[in-house]
This record gives C-alpha cells, sequence and structure tokens, in this order.
C-alpha cells in the first residue's frame, strides 16, 4: 500500500522542528506533501518564504516531496484528502502534539471513515513535541528581528544552515 505524509504548517519560517516532521515522512512514506500559506506572519512575508522554498529547501530535499500553497494548512490538509483521498492509500498527518485535536484520527474518521489516516503525533506524542527540536517560529523570527544571525542559523536544520546568509536576504529583501 502507498504511503502518503501530510505536513500542515505556516512554517514562517522554516526550521528545524518542521524539518522534524519532513524527514519523519520521508522516512515513513513514498510521498510527502507540505501545506502551507502564503499568508504573512509577523516580520515574514508569505510569498518570500514561498520563494526561500523554491530556490534552496526544496532542491535540497528528495523528490518526492512537494510544496502546496494553500489559505490554510490545516485546511488544506481536510481539502486533499477530500478531493484526493483514495482507499488504496494509506495517509499520515505529521504535525505537532498541539494541531492533534484538530488532525486527530477521530475526527479524520468522522469526515473520511473510508480512509487509512493516521495523525503520527497522536500515535507517539514524546516524538512530535516542541522540546525534542529546541525550534520554535517565534525564536526564529525574533532572531531575525533582532539582527542576530548566528541564533537564526542555530535554528536551521544542518542541511540549511550553510544557505542561512541567503535565506535570511530571501526573507528579508
Amino acid at each position: 500500500m502507498q504511503t502518503i505524509g501530510l505536513i500542515p504548517g505556516a512554517m514562517k519560517p522554516f526550521h528545524a522542528g518542521h524539518n522534524h516532521l519532513i524527514q519523519a515522512s520521508i522516512e515513513e512514506c513514498d510521498h510527502s506533501i507540505i501545506f502551507t500559506s502564503t499568508k504573512d506572519r509577523d516580520i515574514i512575508n508569505g510569498n518570500k518564504m514561498l520563494d526561500v522554498w523554491d530556490k534552496l529547501i526544496l532542491p535540497l530535499l528528495p523528490t518526492r516531496v512537494e510544496v502546496i500553497a494553500v489559505r490554510s494548512p490545516i485546511r488544506g490538509v481536510y481539502d486533499y484528502l477530500e478531493w484526493n483521498g483514495k482507499l488504496e492509500i494509506a495517509y499520515r498527518i505529521y504535525g505537532g502534539t498541539e494541531d492533534v485535536a484538530r488532525l486527530s484520527k477521530a475526527r479524520m474518521l468522522q469526515y473520511y471513515p473510508n480512509l487509512n489516516v493516521v495523525n503520527v503525533a497522536e500515535e507517539n506524542p514524546d516524538t512530535f513535541t516542541r522540546e525534542v527540536v529546541h525550534a520554535k517560529g517565534e525564536w526564529v523570527r525574533e532572531s531575525i528581528k533582532a539582527g542576530d544571525h548566528g541564533k537564526f542559523r542555530s535554528f536551521l536544520p544542518d542541511f540549511l544552515k550553510p544557505h542561512a546568509k541567503e535565506y535570511l536576504t530571501i526573507l528579508t529583501s
């Protein structure tokens, strides 16, 4: 059975915590879909963040990872399952424990009783808490506001750290 990972999140900006979710999906799924919005968040322009995805992040991830820009990441998962959900595919939702209630297995069964949908944070909460990867969007945005480029870089996943300066340039230009 094919498995698709669904990863909703504002991801403004993308940091090591988001990468933790994506890497778990890559390891466990045949294909991974990231749902992110174009809405601005604090000092992060949504369209500039999409540029970072296109120019820096996606080229460094496996080709079986895609990003879909949506109005609302959580709603994007529901819409995707509504329009694209197939009985012969297993869906795994990757998010933090704070989003479990909005995407719980019970809730998914309410809307999609015939689909095989699992929320991995509900299955294994200890693996998907903020404490596992010490990064939070608010902290990353604060480091940008403070002009602390070293701190900003420290919140990035290892594969993106060599590109921290370019990442900041795209976000702040």
